[in-house]
């Protein structure tokens, strides 16, 4: 499955790199936290339709659907430290833009979009780059505890101390929050700046300029997992799951923030969003071990009926309290899945394929979440917003029980086996 010689640069090997990295990405999440709760406020600030609010995560998540394939084939082709480093500094650029435009004249609805739109563009192709970058620092036997330790770290900062900062600063003035935004991706540059070496793949032949090269990389990416039933398959699960969950998001602030039934305060809804990081560390730090004892299956099974309770909640309950605990379980699937997969996958795909893969998995996963936003926006219009829930609960089921009954225990175990045989055959 992989060739002896070194795929990159082996001075890339490093625990300063993977602190580096870890660092970046905590800074960056902890960005992302914030901006991703300022924007639907923001929204709610100019309008009290369901389907316009819905329009700011629509246009934040839209990039994911459009960008995903070309930014995993460009990761394979260039420096990829140097264009998450580019793609930090334009959102930083972004968001500096959108707090001067509401402190100067006021930011039209249009105006939030575009800006949503781009900041969505800039996190594809850094946030696919990432993970591709994972393996170029980290030994492969050091892999599942290293995508743990990231994740986690993401997970509470994105959704744990992210969320809770934004409403805490949004109560101070919604240009703060967005401005404080662009502060901490101007820190997370600095500290990917502290990386050292090469991060551009040599196995990779090809010019990074040539299209064609790309669109040949690109429909390689496409056929690899194509070929990886098990893998395609929780990719299909990932991709209704984030389809469902940019719908909850997309219409939950309505639900949740005082005129809405629950009548939470900004602030208040910045916890209720942070229980989800609550989760997410618990979940992530736990899968090692549950995958240990309990096997990939059994645990990736649990993280989707976690997520079906996230949306059922709100559809059957106005209780704070309730919709908290589910949010907290929905959080930790979320956490779980992400690490139980990210693990088998860098187990599983060869490095030289690792940035496509991670463009592929991308498009199928978070490129679901503008379908999820648009179908909850006009749902919440047309019907009413309890309906996305009682929609987003129900197919979280049907896809969790058509799943349990294509992927069986030994399927996994075939995988698991191939993933073994690889290490042993790693440099």
């Amino acid at each position: 499955m992989h060739s002896d010689s070194q795929p990159y640069d082996p001075t890339t090997m490093s625990a300063r790199n993977f602190k580096a990295l870890w660092a970046g990405a905590a800074i960056t999440n902890l960005a992302d936290g914030v901006v991703k709760l300022a924007l639907p406020l923001v929204a709610v600030s100019m309008t009290d339709s369901p389907a316009l609010v819905a329009g700011a995560t629509l246009a934040n998540t839209l990039p994911w659907l459009l960008f995903s394939l070309p930014a995993g084939a460009l990761a394979d082709r260039v420096d990829r430290r140097r264009l998450i480093m580019i793609m930090v500094a334009a959102r930083a650029l972004v968001l500096a833009l959108l707090t001067g435009a509401i402190l100067a004249t006021g930011l039209p609805l249009a105006g939030l979009y575009a800006g949503a739109l781009l900041l969505g563009t800039a996190e594809v192709f850094a946030d696919t780059t990432r993970m591709s970058v994972v393996p170029m620092v980290v030994p492969r036997t050091r892999m599942e505890s290293a995508f743990a330790t990231l994740t986690a770290t993401e997970t509470v900062a994105n959704e744990f101390v992210g969320p809770p900062l934004g409403g805490l600063l949004a109560a101070a003035g919604l240009a703060v929050a967005l401005g404080a935004g662009g502060v901490g991706y101007a820190g997370a540059l600095l500290a990917l700046a502290v990386m050292t070496g090469r991060y551009r793949s040599n196995r990779h032949p090809g010019s990074a300029t040539s299209a064609s090269g790309l669109n040949n990389d690109i429909w390689e990416g496409v056929r690899y997992v194509w070929r990886e039933r098990v893998l395609r398959t929780l990719l299909l699960v990932a991709g209704a799951a984030s389809g469902c969950w940019a719908a909850w998001i997309a219409v939950i602030v309505v639900h949740a923030v005082a005129p809405g039934p629950l009548g939470l305060t900004s602030s208040e809804y910045g916890l209720l969003i942070g229980t989800l990081g609550v989760g997410g560390v618990v979940g992530a730090s736990a899968a090692p071990a549950l995958t240990r004892r309990l096997g990939r299956r059994v645990v990736l099974a649990a993280s989707m009926a976690c997520f079906a309770a996230l949306l059922a909640a709100p559809a059957i309950s106005s209780s704070a309290r309730l919709i908290a605990a589910t949010t907290f379980l929905g959080g930790a699937g979320s956490g779980a899945w992400n690490v139980t997969y990210s693990s088998l996958r860098a187990l599983v795909v060869p490095e030289e394929m690792m940035g496509r893969y991670s463009g592929v998995s991308r498009l199928a996963s978070w490129g679901a979440m503008p379908l999820g936003a648009l179908v909850a926006g006009l749902t919440a219009e047309l019907v009413s917003v309890r309906a996305v829930f009682w929609g987003g609960a129900a197919l979280c089921i049907l896809v969790l029980a058509v799943t349990l009954r294509t992927v069986t225990s030994p399927d996994f175990r075939r995988v698991e086996a191939r993933a073994a045989a690889s290490q042993r055959a790693a440099p």
